[in-house]
């Protein structure tokens, strides 16, 4: 069975003539309401009784801002409650020339805690005869100070311990933990043992109690499995807590001995992302709704070796009720933060989801490196029944070097603080685009050769408990020379008005040299002065083609030759679904008709 060596992905999209219409909504006061219902009666800040909130509309044409009385403008403004269905504006929510004033405290009066305003814009274009619609909104969220409210969060001062290439300690020599509480107290830190266990953190003459709101952590701590310690702070509620993660990140190493003695050059250090903050449990009621509104913090950190690089994060798929609030990249000096807004009463997808991913994407010295960030509903017990914690973790790591060995996937699942061991299991891999169930893969545990793993390599655990199902991911890697693979298109990634085509095509490189290149030049007029053998790939616009030709001394025909790899291709539309996309081929015609505005392309490189 071909081995997939790489894999490289691009988005083509089709413009059109249409004109462009876009807005946004400006506020003149915050988006969070506070209610203190510790007074009669009840008062919030700020007041939207007093300070009346107006919401004004900023319409773009084409990049320029048009006024709200232009022909062919037309404004309505909706209201939405929650995640409930839309409606019409209620009494103190007043239009006047396209701008929405509220005179009365709505959240006051709102079940979930949370309003959102909807402006529909439409606009004629009486040139081109067309009417193009967009909609923006606004969400505002009331927080009440209540006594009950329960939080703990712990931050770092490093996150990781640098080791040269004699693996000689560089950089900070100690890790300071600090862990901030609300509503509850701290009751001990602990760690995650090789067996995925939380055990106490060892008192040691840097702790001589694990009890404070400070721990101190050494490199020289036996706590670190895989070079990696996982660390949680435990409070006196067991749904309340939060954990970090330390690591040991090690410059390249020495090269071999060169042949006439001379030594062999340092190797490059491995590309690392460190993330602040891998996990966080968001407070939910028993329906499994967000308590209230929160914002998760997410910094990170880059490095090349244990040399602190700049790096930007993409952000993955979001489950309703997370949106990003900000993103700052991190530089060679300090480091980055990803912001996630955390919505009153959503409940992130489902009430019966309990846990869930972030695909996390940086890009560091041109190159990508994939993190997950989890997020678990703490879920306050309805009748006594117990949240359920469910995971997926590598008790050995998540790391094999050149494809060899196995690697362990294992699980945790705990109702309320009870250990689940009586539930059913299904593993899957992530391949060709789509999870694909692992026969025979059914316990608590799955054992992966790293033959297995190329690059890197996606497995999801399916548990099912009491009638429900949990679901977590997790993502291991091979620590091998790589292959990278980089997609390229002649005519651009842009089409328009479905006129016209692209010929993309695939460049594979490792260790920094060209693999597979290209057989002969692409074009549509054929080389001028080719020699016998030479090859040729032919763009036949009219034909939506590409051939590969050869030349037989004389003339050019066809051939049936083939670049010495496997170009496999896959395709999604617009909405991220699976197309059907039979091309194949180191180059392959992209035509316009293809695209319905935009469509993304992935191409697989075997063996």
């Amino acid at each position: 069975m071909p081995t997939v060596l790489t894999s490289s992905q691009q988005t083509f999209v089709d413009i059109t003539d249409q004109r462009k219409l876009s807005a946004y909504i400006t506020s003149n006061l915050p988006k969070t309401q506070s209610e203190d219902p510790n007074v009669l009666p009840h008062t919030y800040a700020p007041s939207w009784a007093s300070t009346n909130l107006v919401l004004t509309p900023v319409v773009f044409l084409d990049q320029t801002s048009i006024a709200l009385n232009s022909t062919g403008l037309t404004i309505t403004w909706k209201r939405k409650d929650g995640t409930g269905a839309e409606t019409n504006l209620t009494t103190g929510e007043t239009v006047t020339n396209g701008v929405l004033k509220v005179t009365q405290n709505k959240l006051s009066a709102s079940t979930s805690g949370m309003i959102t305003y909807i402006c529909y814009i439409s606009y004629y274009d009486s040139e081109t005869k067309n009417t193009v619609n967009i909609s923006s909104d606004i969400t505002y969220t009331l927080v009440k100070n209540a006594e009950n409210a329960k939080l703990a969060y712990v931050t770092a001062d490093t996150y990781v311990f640098k080791y040269d290439k004699d693996s000689v300690l560089v950089g900070a020599t100690q890790a300071t933990l600090t862990a901030q509480v609300q509503g509850v107290t701290i009751s001990k830190w602990q760690y995650k043992d090789n067996s995925g266990s939380w055990v106490d953190y060892p008192t040691t003459a840097d702790n001589t109690n694990i009890t404070s709101g400070i721990l101190v952590v050494k490199p020289s701590h036996a706590v670190f499995i895989n070079n990696v310690a996982q660390i949680k702070v435990v409070t006196s509620d067991t749904d309340v807590f939060d954990t970090v993660t330390i690591t040991k990140i090690f410059d390249g190493v020495k090269g071999d001995q060169g042949d006439k003695g001379d030594p062999g050059s340092s190797g490059s250090g491995g590309l690392s992302v460190i993330l602040g903050n891998e996990a966080q449990a968001i407070a939910c009621t028993s329906e499994g709704k967000t308590a209230t509104a929160s914002t998760i913090s997410i910094p990170f950190t880059g490095y090349v070796g244990i040399t602190q690089t700049a790096c930007a994060c993409s952000v993955g798929t979001l489950p309703t009720g997370i949106t990003v609030k900000s993103n700052t990249a991190a530089t060679a000096s300090t480091a980055g933060i990803l912001e996630l807004s955390v919505a009153a009463s959503s409940d992130l997808g489902g009430t019966a989801v309990l846990t869930g991913n972030i695909t996390l994407t940086f890009t560091i010295s041109g190159k990508s490196v994939v993190k997950t960030f989890t997020w678990t509903k703490a879920k306050a017990g309805s009748n006594g029944t117990n949240a359920v914690v469910f995971s997926v973790y590598a008790p050995n790591g998540t790391v094999v070097q050149n494809q060899s060995g196995t690697l362990t996937l294992a699980t945790s699942a705990y109702s309320g603080t009870t250990a689940i061991t009586i539930a059913t299991y299904q593993w899957a891999k992530y391949a060709n685009g789509t999870w694909t169930n692992i026969s025979g893969a059914t316990s608590s545990t799955l054992t992966v050769s790293g033959a297995d793993i190329v690059n890197i390599q996606s497995y999801r655990c399916t548990m099912t408990y009491s009638g429900k199902t949990y679901v977590d991911v997790i993502t291991v890697e091979d620590k091998s020379d790589p292959y990278v693979s980089e997609m390229l298109s002649i005519g651009g990634f842009t089409v328009k008005n479905n006129l016209g085509g692209v010929v993309p095509y695939v460049i594979v490189r490792t260790n920094q040299k060209e693999v597979d290149e290209l057989l002969g030049v692409i074009s549509e007029a054929e080389p001028s002065t080719p020699k016998s053998g030479d090859y040729w790939y032919k763009i036949d616009h009219s034909g939506k083609t590409v051939t590969l030709m050869k030349y037989s001394g004389t003339a050019w025909a066809s051939t049936t030759d083939t670049q010495s790899l496997t170009y496999t291709w896959y395709a999604q539309d617009k909405d991220g679904k699976e197309m059907t996309f039979g091309k194949t081929g180191k180059v392959i015609y992209l035509s316009a008709a293809d695209i319905d505005s935009i469509m993304t392309l992935q191409c697989d490189v075997s063996n």
